[in-house]
């Protein structure tokens, strides 16, 4: 097996921020990395919902065991069915009045997801280390974390990535994705402009075919380095789409990459901070399925 991990790694990792936090609720990870919270809506329906960062509100499963029969959904402005008028309980944090939409497929064991909105605009923390979020009025130490330049259009988060492949590098903005389970995903252009379905090891392939005969293949290729500000990461299994049904304008920051550090999320401050945390050295999800 091939050495998945840095060629520089942070020597100590530094304890997670001691100042005090407004509010602590716990979380778990499911096996592909979700973030999962327990969560009462409307005080009345029990509910077990994951955490999606690249989201703002909430929504539930059409799968889902639970009934939550005090969600009215409407389809009068939207064919999928949005109910405006609820309030979710996580830990001891209230969110209300939050948007729940229907019919919104979640990570393995949950019912529905629940976003940023959760915590009402404060600065927040994943401690991974401590398996919990942690909620700010200001800012905390930060001192052993490193600072990312952070942008925000419509509720949802990027940050700066560089990928190498020899000597030419190339920077591009990914939407943090908590919900999507790999390392990196590609939007079409930057896969298509730097050629990498031609030019990068394939390490596998899955192609769908809908019924006008067109393909939809999701390739996942081999990345020699990978570049968080002075994080590096080798041999990373990334993926790409290639075919004629392709539609991916957006490029996306998974899971695999979110869960091997700590954050302290600062969306008014324009920055997210990142630390090693005990995940850090996991094998790459793509080996480990």
């Amino acid at each position: 097996m091939k050495t998945n991990f840095l060629v520089v790694f942070f020597v100590s990792l530094f304890s997670f921020s001691t100042a005090k936090s407004q509010e602590k609720i716990p979380f778990r990870l499911n096996e592909h990395y979700n973030i999962l919270v327990d969560g009462v809506i409307n005080k009345r329906d029990s509910v077990v919902l994951m955490f999606q960062i690249a989201m703002r509100e909430a929504s539930l499963a059409p799968n889902r065991k639970s009934k939550v029969e005090s969600v009215v959904f409407d389809t009068t402005d939207f064919s999928e069915g949005l109910s405006k008028g609820n309030c979710i309980q996580v830990g001891n944090t209230l969110v209300e009045p939050i948007w729940i939409w229907d019919k919104e497929y979640t990570g393995n064991g949950a019912e529905g997801k629940i976003g940023t909105q959760l915590f009402n605009g404060q600065i927040f923390a994943i401690n991974y280390d401590q398996s919990q979020f942690e909620i700010y009025t200001h800012l905390p130490d930060t001192r052993g974390f490193v600072a990312l330049p952070l942008t925000h259009e419509q509720g949802r988060l990027f940050i700066e990535v560089s990928s190498k492949v020899k000597e030419k590098e190339i920077k591009t903005k990914f939407l943090l994705q908590s919900g999507f389970s790999g390392m990196l995903l590609y939007n079409n252009q930057v896969a298509d402009e730097n050629q990498w379905a031609e030019v990068l090891p394939r390490l596998d392939e899955k192609t769908l075919m809908n019924s006008a005969g067109e393909k939809l293949t999701n390739l996942i290729v081999e990345m020699p380095t990978v570049l968080i500000n002075s994080f590096r990461f080798t041999h990373v299994p990334v993926n790409i789409f290639t075919g004629e049904i392709k539609n991916q304008p957006t490029s996306y920051f998974g899971a695999d990459f979110i869960h091997r550090f700590n954050w302290i999320i600062d969306m008014q401050g324009g920055y997210a901070y990142i630390q090693p945390n005990k995940y850090f050295s996991d094998a790459y999800y793509f080996l480990k399925k």
